[in-house]
């Protein structure tokens, strides 16, 4: 089962991928997370590292896929998240859109007694064109879990931010997001992010 689902995951990220470079509406990014102690802001927690790709169809579908690096602050443990999702997008005016996807994943941790496991995603979001360049990503809410609950890997989020558009194909994304784990808050980050269309 885990075979097949991480060909899955293979399967859309390279899909994804390979579109960035010949189709129309693609894009690759990157994002740097820094995840903040829940209670005390000022304390790191973690620093995330992601390269994401994505392809728009004309008709609103969205295939995208992307790779996660997660670097534990103060220790030598990491984590990883290879994931692939598919998606819709709908404009729901001039200005507004909404946008839902799922998707699947794969998590590894840098422990010998944590075995990988595969996980599922669900996202929605709303966001609002300010101005031509300045995009408010109002709110998104990702809902995260293992196939199997003794992986302890739900792990929901809610987030906002801006998207600046620097010109026809570049944009920078700044976010702030609170996460949960397993029904407690887990962590406050912010995030950076840069995104080339093609």
């Amino acid at each position: 089962m885990r075979q097949v689902i991480m060909a899955i995951v293979l399967a859309a990220v390279l899909a994804a991928m390979a579109r960035t470079a010949a189709a129309e509406n693609s894009s690759i990014g990157v994002v740097v997370t820094s995840d903040r102690e829940p209670d005390k802001f000022a304390d790191p927690k973690n620093m995330k590292y992601e390269l994401n790709g994505s392809h728009t169809f004309d008709n609103g579908l969205i295939a995208g896929g992307s790779f996660q690096f997660i670097d534990r602050a103060f220790s030598n443990r990491t984590r990883e998240n290879l994931e692939g999702t598919l998606g819709y997008r709908v404009p729901l005016n001039s200005a507004a859109s909404a946008t839902a996807s799922v998707g699947l994943g794969e998590h590894w941790r840098q422990n010998p007694n944590a075995a990988a496991f595969p996980y599922y995603v669900l996202r929605i979001a709303a966001d609002l064109a300010l101005t031509r360049t300045i995009t408010w990503n109002v709110i998104s809410f990702r809902y995260r879990d293992g196939f199997d609950t003794n992986d302890h890997f739900n792990t929901p989020q809610v987030a906002t931010g801006f998207t600046c558009k620097l010109d026809g194909q570049r944009a920078v994304t700044a976010k702030i997001m609170r996460n949960w784990h397993d029904g407690a808050p887990s962590s406050t980050g912010v995030s950076l992010g840069f995104t080339q269309g093609f």
